[in-house]
């Protein structure tokens, strides 16, 4: 019975696979679903796995300098004070009033945010651990050099909303980071707010950028007013489609980064483009966050570029069964 089991499931992965040979296997925030997220001590373990692309976020402190954080305020769930207690959920911190000094207090590695959807184990708690700076990311990432590895980057920014420096200081600050450790080649800029992409763009040409694309980022507010999100792009207008969208930002998008839902034929968010008619434009297709064996194994059919998942030794895993190579950066 053994060697039966054993024989189908070789047969099973067998079939699932089709024409691709590379998948860029990116961590989500390190592996936010093994460690602790956005911290040294996780993207330390998240490459040891074998992954080719550290996935995270970034905000911006009162002086100016990005951390490798998700959230505009020190979430409660994720960080103890300096003295170790519990952060009052009623007393939020502000990211950018605050100064590096500042957020250097906070231990963001004891807690576990949602144990129900981040089990233990295999998540495990690395107490101590601070948020990082962007420039601290580099630094570690020179301990691999003989790995190439990639920092797929988001900046996080709120285009309806002032809560962190004006959009061209920011996106310069981070540039001024990447440039100093001559890293242009070896990132890629994500955001949701696709002005963001443009503004990149328009201080290097050569910085690969990634359009993030969710449902709520989609919509525009009516037929005269699009999304904030799009950078002046009417969905509905355009044509209502990913591929819609994504010609009107031709010239500063290279990469489609949308939820998984959104390239999935039979799912009932599917926005009308297949992942190979998105490539056959000349884009790469990376969808985020799947942590899913059964969808993993539906996007590598569909001939993705790459997977964003809160858990890379999964899909490391299935890519050894599936006889998958990481990407060559």
């Amino acid at each position: 019975m053994v060697y039966f089991f054993i024989c189908c499931i070789t047969l099973f992965f067998s079939s699932c696979k089709k024409d691709i040979t590379y998948l860029d296997a990116q961590g989500h925030r390190g592996a936010r679903g093994l460690y602790p997220e956005n911290t040294i001590g996780g993207f330390k373990r998240t490459i040891e796995l074998g992954i080719s692309t550290l996935e995270l976020d970034l905000v911006i402190t009162k002086d100016h300098i990005p951390i490798v954080y998700h959230d505009f305020y020190i979430n409660p769930n994720i960080c103890l004070n300096e003295n170790g207690d519990s952060i009052n959920s009623n007393n939020r911190f502000l990211i950018y009033n605050k100064t590096l000094k500042e957020i250097k207090n906070f231990d963001c590695g004891s807690l576990n945010p949602n144990i129900e959807r981040f089990p233990e184990p295999p998540r495990i708690h690395i107490p101590g651990e601070k948020i990082p700076t962007l420039y601290e990311v580099f630094e570690l990432i020179k301990d691999y050099s003989n790995r190439n590895i990639w920092l797929n980057i988001e900046i996080k920014y709120h285009p309806e909303k002032q809560l962190t420096a004006p959009i061209k200081i920011y996106v310069n600050k981070v540039i001024e980071v990447i440039k100093s450790y001559n890293s242009t080649s070896f990132v890629n800029i994500q955001s949701f707010d696709w002005e963001i992409l443009e503004i990149v763009k328009s201080i290097d040409s050569t910085i690969m950028t990634a359009g993030l694309l969710d449902n709520s980022t989609i919509r525009s507010l009516n037929d005269s007013i699009p999304s904030p999100w799009l950078n002046g792009i009417h969905f509905e207008n355009s044509g209502g489609t990913s591929l819609s969208i994504l010609n009107e930002a031709n010239k500063y998008i290279d990469i489609y980064s949308p939820n998984w839902k959104l390239i999935m034929p039979n799912n009932n968010k599917f926005l009308g483009n297949t992942v190979s008619e998105i490539q056959d434009k000349g884009y790469t297709v990376i969808p985020w966050t799947v942590n899913r064996t059964d969808i993993m194994i539906e996007l590598i059919q569909q001939n993705v570029d790459g997977i964003i998942t809160d858990y890379p030794d999964s899909l490391l895993l299935l890519m050894n069964k599936m006889q998958i190579q990481l990407k060559k950066n």
